[in-house]
């Protein structure tokens, strides 16, 4: 009769099988699929099977989640890594019964459901890990963005104040102008209006929009670069320090099994 350990492993070599995360790949896109299709006018009936089918994807996060857990020689192990305790989240807010009191509340949670294919795709995960790492830097530069928003609205509510269409009426107003100058929606009806008072206000659009749109923009896509690559190196390099210990653990195997048949020659 196999013990626990050897049911652990075999749960860990199904769980890691390239087929069944692709198997899982597709019940999420199914499930999120089955999302979008009740968002159309159907008939009952057809609501009825999309329900059935939607709580029969649940059943399955539910033993793929169990499953998982099992798969850990100290199940409590398994809420150690931040990804499974994401996904964990996920599966337990799919759990919400789908009556007629909190239904809407129900399906706007069972779409984050997608999210879990996140953990899944390995290049996923180094994406979302280089953009937590890069945070930090990242919020500087938007610290920094934001007084340059604030002095230019600041300088346009005084200079364009008296322009007919009350886009620098105030500094709120000014900043939504400036945002919509940033990502050049209609920015040069502003300008243009804004030059009928004066000439030479094309300069301070211009000086804007290189200091925000070319500058600061261009900056926090390189953190992310960096970042990105950071990331490769660093799971390059586990991945490296997890291939030493796999031959050096092969090693010590090998003049284990010498040591054994030295001793059997010997006898």
């Amino acid at each position: 009769m196999p013990s626990f350990k050897d049911l652990q492993q075999t749960l860990s070599l199904i769980i890691n099988n390239r087929y069944f995360e692709l198997f899982m790949m597709g019940i999420i896109v199914f499930s999120a699929m089955l999302i979008g299709i009740d968002t159309f006018k159907l008939k009952p009936i057809y609501q009825d099977i999309i329900f059935i089918l939607d709580e029969l994807v649940t059943v399955v996060f539910l033993i793929e989640m169990m499953m998982r857990i099992s798969s850990y020689e100290k199940p409590l192990d398994f809420f150690k890594d931040g990804w499974n305790v994401f996904d964990f989240i996920i599966v337990g807010m799919s759990l919400i019964p789908m009556d007629h009191n909190n239904f809407a509340v129900a399906r706007l949670l069972r779409i984050f459901r997608i999210l879990r294919i996140i953990t899944i795709v390995p290049e996923l995960k180094t994406i979302i890990n280089s953009l937590l790492g890069s945070a930090k830097s990242i919020g500087y530069i938007f610290i920094l963005t934001f007084i340059i928003f604030y002095i230019f609205a600041i300088v346009g509510t005084v200079l364009f104040a008296n322009t007919p269409s009350g886009l620098w009426k105030d500094v709120g107003t000014a900043l939504l102008t400036l945002f919509q100058v940033m990502t050049f929606e209609g920015w040069t009806d502003v300008m243009h209006e804004s030059m009928q008072i004066y000439s030479w206000s094309w300069i301070y659009y211009l000086l804007f929009i290189f200091l925000t749109t070319f500058t600061f923009l261009n900056m926090i896509i390189g953190i992310m670069v960096e970042s990105l690559t950071e990331e490769h190196k660093s799971n390059e390099t586990r991945e490296t320090k997890l291939l030493k210990e796999i031959l050096e653990q092969n090693r010590l195997l090998a003049e284990e099994i010498k040591e054994i048949k030295k001793e059997m020659k010997k006898k």
